[in-house]
């Protein structure tokens, strides 16, 4: 049972939602009016959402006195607000895979996994075991709960989350984008030793020499 929330969350709260339906910046005085809560209450919640990276400074508003300071919602501000983003991508999915064969949508699925990576790769260096630490950071910027660990074979993968996790429920194809994402930043083979969509409580990527 979620406890209730307390005043200043949802005031908090409140504010992001204000950002987030207002069409212009809002300044500290708009905000606390909306609220009910004095100026002083209200620009400290505005400048304690900014230090989180949820609230943004922008042009400044104009009023009858001296101009105010406007805010906005930042892109992790709008983040926070819920999008059904596991159902359209399943959707798109499916509609793909009424038009490609399975081996043109898991050449589809690959080069996501490449075009991804070329994008990361310029933060890249160091030698192979520091190269899959570094991968599997990245790897957290994008979503996963991943660590770089040791396996048999030398250091792997393992992620106990899957941004793709609903995807590869309803069709396994989806991996090749790690699978792929993966290979080309490693610059090895990849063996998907274990994978969440197959019911195991992880997923977990090995890297090999390319034959």
């Amino acid at each position: 049972m979620s406890q209730p929330q307390t005043e200043p969350a949802r005031s908090r709260d409140k504010i992001l939602e204000l950002l987030l339906r207002a069409e212009e910046p809002l300044g500290v005085q708009a905000l606390s009016v909306a609220l009910g809560i004095s100026r002083n209450a209200a620009h400290q919640h505005v400048i304690a959402l900014e230090r989180e990276g949820l609230v943004e400074r922008a042009s400044s508003i104009r009023t009858k006195g001296r101009p105010s300071q406007g805010y906005r919602l930042s892109a992790a501000g709008k983040a926070t607000f819920p999008r059904q983003y596991a159902l359209l991508s399943k959707q798109l999915l499916a509609e793909l895979s009424r038009h490609l064969g399975p081996g043109e949508l898991r050449q589809a699925m690959e080069r996501i996994g490449d075009t991804l990576a070329q994008s990361l790769s310029g933060s890249l260096s160091g030698n192979a075991e520091d190269r899959i630490s570094l991968i599997a950071g990245m790897m957290r910027e994008l979503g996963y709960e991943s660590k770089a660990v040791e396996g048999a074979d030398g250091p792997e993968i393992e992620a106990h989350n899957c941004v793709f996790h609903d995807l590869a429920m309803a069709d396994q194809t989806i991996c090749e984008v790690d699978l792929a994402l993966l290979r080309s930043l490693s610059g090895k083979a990849v063996e998907h030793h274990r994978c969440m969509a197959r019911g195991e409580r992880s997923c977990r990527f090995a890297f090999k020499p390319k034959s």
